[in-house]
């Protein structure tokens, strides 16, 4: 039997098997890719991050709201008690000031608005200042007391002398009375002192506003 001896191997041991060499090179490649994109995220991360945690979200763009001057909330008044119109209806102030008026009356046309002299009586015609009783006073006219807690309005008053009109209305230091003529624009007075003994029939003395706005 001729039994031939093996062909003697190369230096180095058997040769490499090329699949097993392949695999091998790709997962050299996979572990250096995954490698290098962990250090990118750290790098992002620290960049962004500066104490390391996420970056925060830009907070949210302000809404900015206006309101109109004089302004005041609530709606028209009814029932004695008034708030402020809105800005779309709001009337102007044409004058606002301090008046001293008698039983002569207020002229509530005139800028600034004054009270009236002479011999001429108000009563019915203009809101006028007259003794009551044996100490108080009143205003007569067309007008109407503003009772609410809110500040007066051209569009409260308004409602009030087209609903709750009175000829006339006994008052007191702070008390405010919605008036107005058959042609003036409407207005309000404070009262800020009564004078009994001022006068022929007494005098108030008042805060006036008068807006651009007539019954």
């Amino acid at each position: 039997m001729n039994d031939q001896p093996n062909p003697p191997l190369p230096p180095g041991g058997p040769p490499a098997d090329p699949k097993a060499s392949a695999a091998k090179t790709w997962g050299v490649i996979a572990a250096v890719v995954s490698a290098a994109a962990g250090v990118a995220s750290a790098i992002a991360a620290f960049m962004g991050g500066g104490s390391g945690g996420p970056a925060a979200a830009p907070p949210p763009a302000a809404q900015a709201t206006a309101t109109a001057p004089g302004q005041a909330s609530g709606g028209t008044a009814t029932g004695g008690t008034g708030g402020a119109p809105t800005a779309g209806n709001a009337a102007a102030v044409r004058w606002s000031g301090k008046v001293r008026f008698g039983l002569s009356g207020l002229d509530l046309s005139t800028v600034p608005a004054k009270a009236r002299t002479g011999d001429t009586l108000g009563g019915s015609i203009w809101p006028s200042a007259q003794r009551s009783g044996s100490s108080g006073m009143k205003i007569k006219g067309q007008v109407a007391p503003w009772t609410g807690p809110g500040e007066p309005t051209a569009e409260g008053c308004r409602t009030l002398l087209q609903t709750q009109p009175q000829k006339e209305v006994d008052v007191l230091d702070g008390d405010r009375v919605c008036v107005v003529d058959d042609h003036s624009p409407i207005g309000v007075v404070t009262v800020t002192a009564t004078h009994y003994d001022a006068g022929s029939y007494g005098e108030l003395e008042a805060d006036l506003t008068v807006w651009n706005l007539k019954l």
